[in-house]
């Protein structure tokens, strides 16, 4: 009988270890039964776990409006240009016909 009345009393123990982790994110019966066999390291290991529902903070952040690494920028100009010189290229080298050519010079040049 006096076995029956420690077990009842360590079951209802192993519930306090079992609530913190709960609150922590973890599974309450495998904490639950943790804490019934191993009241105190149970109860001391529970109090220290980290807290899955916690947020998490990144340790860097990128700025909000500009997640890219800095890079310098041409000029438009420049960068028009060149696209210009690479379709001339292609132009002449007969990979694109004289209208293609045409139509992404003026789309080039409203750029500018």
């Amino acid at each position: 009988m006096d076995y029956l009345v420690v077990l009842i009393i360590a079951a209802g123990l192993g519930c306090i270890p079992a609530s913190i982790a709960k609150n922590k994110g973890y599974s309450f019966g495998l904490w639950w039964f943790y804490g019934w066999m191993f009241f105190i390291i149970a109860l001391i290991h529970a109090c220290v776990l980290p807290d899955k529902n916690a947020r998490q903070t990144p340790i860097y952040q990128y700025n909000q409006y500009n997640s890219t690494p800095y890079a310098p920028r041409t000029t438009p100009r420049q960068s028009a240009a060149d696209e210009l010189k690479k379709y001339k290229e292609l132009l002449d080298q007969g990979v694109i016909t004289e209208e293609e050519f045409q139509a992404k010079k003026e789309q080039l040049l409203r750029l500018i």
